[in-house]
């Protein structure tokens, strides 16, 4: 396994965090895409259970550090993390679906996909910015 659970899981719950709120429609969105990376990636099965337990253990910490002058320095962490192709294109598509779930699009997650795209070398998806 050459990604552990936290570094496999971190861009996803930065994608549900980055707008200032978690909804429901997130957090079910978060488990199943997060049961897609971990098996793509090769990493044992974790339950539903552990996963949410997984996201609301690292919130906190991901929102202070989202929030405070390190937020960027957290991000490019998180993103460059992944070298192969095939595990960029998973990420990325795994956060644009997240980003995407509540219907609501907002300038803090438009940032995210872009520094994404950006660093994975994708075009943006179309998508019009909610203020």
């Amino acid at each position: 396994m050459a990604h552990s659970l936290d570094t496999i899981l971190k861009p996803l719950a930065i994608t549900v965090i980055i707008d200032h709120e978690v909804k429901d429609v997130e957090r079910t969105t978060f488990i199943e895409l997060a049961r897609g990376l971990l098996d793509f990636f090769g990493h044992p099965p974790v339950s539903n259970e552990k996963l949410l337990e997984w996201f609301m253990a690292q919130r906190a910490t991901l929102e202070d550090q989202l929030w405070d002058k390190g937020g960027n320095t957290l991000v490019l962490r998180a993103l460059t993390a992944f070298k192969d192709d095939a595990e960029c294109e998973a990420v990325y598509d795994a956060m644009v679906t997240l980003s995407l779930c509540d219907d609501k699009f907002v300038t803090e997650e438009s940032r995210l996909i872009k520094s994404a795209a950006s660093i994975y070398g994708y075009p943006l998806p179309p998508r019009k910015i909610d203020r």
